[in-house]
């Protein structure tokens, strides 16, 4: 399902964000209060002890009217007045045109909770022990779940050229993989959702949605929604139409998840981060809320403990583009600064000025310091914290958050960055130039702009270029 390709031999295998998922038997019971397999159990309790059915394999019309009385699988059409339901069950032919009762009694047959023999259909002998399973209930509705997406039906006709036609399995999957990398309770707009599925050429060229693939997603994922793994909601806008926003439940999370890992793709439980490597461990805490992180970086650093964690995070943070990751490792070393003041004074002569300044970093939100080390502090290592600052929430497109560049945010930007900096110092930076070339171009301060552009000049023409060592 997923659009993640597997990994080739010799390169990094893919890796998915880290998400938390519920313990296994929430997610069971989860699932089983899900539309499709809550009624598929239901038929199947429902068949006992014995049930015609005809060559097809589908009761008959008169036990479906029976079924869908008892367990109200009504269409979305008929009302909930009785005599309306009551014109429409003597009005029906067959079980087979009610999808809401042919769909769940499908999905009984395929999971096993109903077994026909001699055209007889009767409830799985072990059918009560296996629901109580836990495991079980989660293979069934993995199964249904995998199910609902290779059979969804619609495509996309005439889809604007040079676009390629676009299948209802192929939509449905590049959408839940982009539901699955946003955060948990992320709801985006159908709208949103599918101009974020077009390619890339598509979206950049024109930045339009193709005529009717809205329509075609809500399709499919209406379709989805009786496994529960996506919810939507239909919200008023004031000018007479809804706005359809969706949601990837836990449980559609857990699909999403389990199929990618059948692939091949790295897709971390967040829980399971003390066991990563440094990079992954940090790379993983950067998709995270900000109030989450401490409590999700403790159980990595109670498994090393402050100096191990110190000398891992040191070896992994070197290098250009790796601000936000350093960013990162300075909150987590911030948890356990106190057991590791001597050794951060001592990493402030590292060789690696990025380990360096990491350190600064630590040791200037600590509150171990007098203001007389503080300023010192600043004064050499100043400049490269904000510059990793400003790097570390930079966007693909270089552009920063308009927050950030307030002068309430960023105080000591003009201070300590472009007015008092040494250009060679400030260049040693591995990502100098690609700060303050943002900077100019974003900067809403047409000053503040103009000394960014000015000190980039003065650090070309320093001829310091970054070097990825440090």
């Amino acid at each position: 399902m997923p659009s993640h390709e597997p990994s080739l031999p010799g390169h990094p295998s893919p890796s998915a964000r880290p998400v938390s998922l519920p313990p296994t038997d929430v997610l069971a019971r989860l699932a089983l209060d899900s539309p499709l397999l809550r009624d598929a159990l239901g038929l199947a309790r429902w068949s006992a002890p014995a049930t015609p059915v005809t060559p097809s394999g589908v009761p008959g019309v008169d036990d479906a009217r029976t079924a869908i009385t008892r367990l109200s699988l009504w269409p979305h059409d008929v009302s909930g007045l009785p005599a309306e339901r009551a014109i429409w069950l003597g009005g029906l032919r067959s079980a087979a045109d009610v999808a809401h009762f042919v769909v769940p009694w499908s999905a009984a047959l395929r999971l096993g909770l109903v077994r026909i023999d001699d055209s007889l259909a009767r409830p799985a002998p072990d059918l009560e022990s296996q629901a109580r399973d836990p495991d079980r209930v989660l293979r069934w509705w993995f199964r249904e779940f995998e199910h609902a997406i290779a059979d969804a039906h619609g495509d996309l006709e005439d889809p604007r050229p040079p676009m390629p036609a676009i299948t209802g399995p192929e939509l449905l999957s590049e959408v839940l993989c982009s539901l699955y990398e946003a955060p948990d309770g992320h709801r985006p707009d159908l709208d949103t959702l599918a101009r974020n599925a077009l390619p890339e050429p598509i979206r950049a060229a024109s930045g339009s949605v193709p005529s009717g693939m809205t329509d075609l997603l809500l399709h499919l994922l209406w379709q989805l929604s009786d496994t529960g793994g996506v919810l939507l909601e239909h919200h008023p806008t004031g000018t007479g139409h809804e706005r359809c926003t969706v949601e990837l439940t836990s449980l559609g999370r857990y699909g999403v998840r389990r199929s990618l890992l059948e692939v091949g793709v790295h897709a971390p439980i967040v829980d399971t981060l003390a066991e990563a490597c440094a990079s992954r461990f940090l790379d993983s805490l950067a998709v995270l809320p900000l109030q989450e992180r401490p409590r999700r970086a403790a159980p990595w650093l109670d498994r090393r403990g402050p100096e191990r964690a110190l000398r891992e995070i040191t070896r992994v943070v070197r290098g250009p583009g790796l601000a936000l990751r350093r960013w990162v490792a300075a909150q987590v070393l911030d948890n356990t600064s106190s057991a590791l003041e001597s050794r951060l004074r001592a990493l402030l002569a590292s060789p690696h000025t990025t380990e360096a300044s990491l350190a600064a970093m630590v040791l200037l939100s600590s509150g171990m310091l007098t203001q007389r080390a503080i300023e010192h502090l600043l004064a050499e290592y100043g400049p490269w914290v904000v510059i990793d600052m400003i790097a570390a929430t930079m966007t693909p497109d270089d552009s920063m958050p308009p927050a950030l560049l307030s002068c309430d945010h960023l105080p000591d930007l003009d201070r300590l960055l472009l007015t008092d900096a040494d250009p060679v110092m400030v260049g040693a930076h591995p990502d100098a130039l690609h700060v303050l070339d943002a900077l100019a171009r974003h900067h809403p301060d047409l000053e503040v702009a103009a000394r960014a552009r000015s000190l980039a000049e003065r650090v070309r023409a320093s001829g310091q270029p970054p070097r990825a060592s440090r």
